[in-house]
Parts: structure tokens; C-alpha cells; sequence
């Protein structure tokens, strides 16, 4: 093939492969808005620079009935839901397999569901009466402050209970056969900040509700 044709044809097909990829990300976004219309701004990633949707290609290695390992290919989705005034929601769509776009669907994120007990004579909200208490698990489609490691598969959180993020809940979930699986969830309930010159215990105390190594 003639050089000058040969670059052509590298030009079409990369191309058509962002063409694709555009395409695929763009109904990844418009899946999302169909489920949250009044929750997630539409304009979000045109209005605020930093904040486009981006598509990750993505790997991971599963056995076969016979247990011979297996290389599984996808593409994850991380579309930009609103802006909050120190938090930025996001939502992930998945695609297991990276040719089918029928196969696309949201991502579900286990969470614990917990219960805190401030000391009733607490108005800062620095002492607990009793340990946080794991009433269970739910399902989340929205992450705050998410990032995605493609080194590793893995999605983590950082939610700011207000501002200053001296209270927050963190988690990380890992790509695990096709699917996202809590690693690690871990809450800082104390709001430090409220109080003057805070000792480095209670700026440090936090409390893990799920860890999978300990399991």
C-alpha cells in the first residue's frame, strides 16, 4: 500500500474508532440522565472545564469452566452527574464486553448502611455514645468525588460531610469477574474542626465498616 494511502486508512480507522467510542460514551451519558432527569445537569460537561466524560478500556483476568485463565476486555464509563458546592457527583456505566453496546449498563455499588449516636451533651459533634453501628448494605449508582485507577480497576470515593472534609466516607471497590466489588469503606464522623486545637487522636480517629481482608 502507497505511503500516502497508508495514511489515510490509519486516519479513517482512528476515525471511526473515536467515532465509536464518542457514540458509546454519549449513550453511557444519556442512560444516565434518562434515570436521574431532575438530578443530573446535562450541560455539565460543556459548562465547566475538567469535567468531560471520559471512556477507560479495561481487562481482567477470569477462569474458564475448566479453570484456564481467561483475558476479559471492556470499557468503563465515568459520566459527570452534578456540582455541589464542594462535592462533584458521578455515575459509571459499564460495558463487559467492549463490542457489544447492548450490554451496557449502570454500575451498582455496595455500601454500608450504618448508624451514628452522638453523646446526647455533644453539640459539636466530636464524641460518639456507642461505635457506628452496620444496619446492613444498599446498592448506590452515584459515587462522590470518585476517581478510577485503571492500574488496579478500582474505583474510589471521598464524600465531604461538609467543606472542610474533616468529616467524610471513603470506599473502593475493585473490578472482580465483570463487576464491582467493595474492598473497603471507612467513615470519619468527628467533626473535628468545631472545636479549638483538636488533639492529633481525634483529628485521626475514623472507623472501618467493611474491609475484605479481614474476611
Amino acid at each position: 500500500m502507497p505511503y500516502r494511502a497508508l495514511l489515510c486508512f490509519l486516519a479513517l480507522a482512528a476515525a471511526g474508532t473515536a467515532s465509536a467510542e464518542d457514540g458509546r460514551l454519549s449513550k453511557a451519558r444519556d442512560m444516565i440522565l434518562s434515570l436521574y432527569p431532575e438530578s443530573c445537569d446535562a450541560d455539565l460537561a460543556t459548562d465547566f472545564a475538567g469535567l468531560e466524560n471520559v471512556a477507560y478500556d479495561v481487562s481482567w483476568q477470569e477462569k474458564d469452566w475448566d479453570g484456564a485463565p481467561i483475558k476479559r476486555e471492556g470499557t468503563l464509563f465515568e459520566v459527570n452527574c452534578y456540582l455541589a458546592a464542594y462535592n462533584i457527583v458521578v455515575a459509571y456505566v459499564f460495558a463487559p464486553d467492549e463490542d457489544a453496546a447492548e450490554a451496557m449498563l449502570p454500575v451498582s455499588f455496595a455500601v454500608p448502611a450504618f448508624t451514628l449516636d452522638y453523646a446526647d451533651d455533644d453539640t459539636d459533634q466530636t464524641r460518639l455514645a456507642a461505635p457506628p453501628a452496620v444496619t446492613g448494605f444498599s446498592a448506590e449508582t452515584l459515587l462522590v468525588n470518585p476517581s478510577f485507577d485503571p492500574e488496579t480497576n478500582t474505583i474510589t470515593s471521598f464524600a465531604k460531610w461538609r467543606g472542610l472534609g474533616d468529616a467524610y466516607s471513603s470506599g473502593a471497590w475493585a473490578l472482580e469477574n465483570g463487576r464491582f466489588v467493595l474492598k473497603h469503606f471507612v467513615i470519619d464522623p468527628i467533626y473535628e474542626a468545631n472545636v479549638e486545637d483538636p488533639s492529633e487522636e481525634l483529628i485521626e480517629t475514623n472507623f472501618v465498616l467493611y474491609d475484605a481482608d479481614a474476611y
